[in-house]
């Protein structure tokens, strides 16, 4: 009985590759890898329904916004628009290259002399952040400068501000 328990415990036990299925994306690119080219082809097409989706329909505004989110509007799976993001785009992660759009319309909207006395605030809510702090940060960040100081040296000499 012993013996027979533990052939069926070691029997029980044993890995079984149809319990084993990873619902991880396929390993792109490599030797071997089928398909490789193609999942980069079909990445270039994404990135740019992405891109547009960023510059036409200005998704980013959107407070709170996601990678989830964003992949449901794309119809990708998240790993996909990482996959975007960081490889076809260069970013770091989302956060980054979220940043990385929202602090370049803001610093075409502080060069803008007609722009002058729009709130920081109002800008930085306008461009989805939740409250003036997080914006700051990225701001100086990625400028080296707050937003009133990057519009002050904007608006006395343009060339220096480019």
């Amino acid at each position: 009985a012993l013996w027979l328990t533990m052939l069926f415990t070691v029997w029980f036990l044993r890995p079984r590759s149809e319990l084993l299925v990873s619902e991880a994306p396929p390993p792109s690119g490599g030797p071997g890898a089928e398909g490789g080219h193609k999942a980069a082809a079909e990445d270039t097409r994404y990135r740019e329904r992405l891109l547009a989706l960023m510059c036409d329909e200005k998704v980013y505004r959107q407070e709170g916004l996601t990678i989830g989110m964003l992949a449901r509007k794309l119809d990708l799976p998240e790993y996909r628009v990482r996959r975007i993001i960081n490889q076809q785009l260069g970013h770091k992660n989302f956060n980054a290259f979220l940043n990385a759009i929202r602090i370049e319309e803001a610093c075409a909207v502080l060069r803008d002399p007609s722009q002058e006395r729009l709130p920081i605030l109002t800008l930085a809510l306008d461009l989805g952040y939740g409250s003036l702090g997080p914006f700051n940060r990225a701001f100086r960040a990625k400028t080296g400068q707050t937003p009133t100081e990057y519009r002050r040296a904007s608006l006395r000499s343009p060339s220096s501000a480019a």
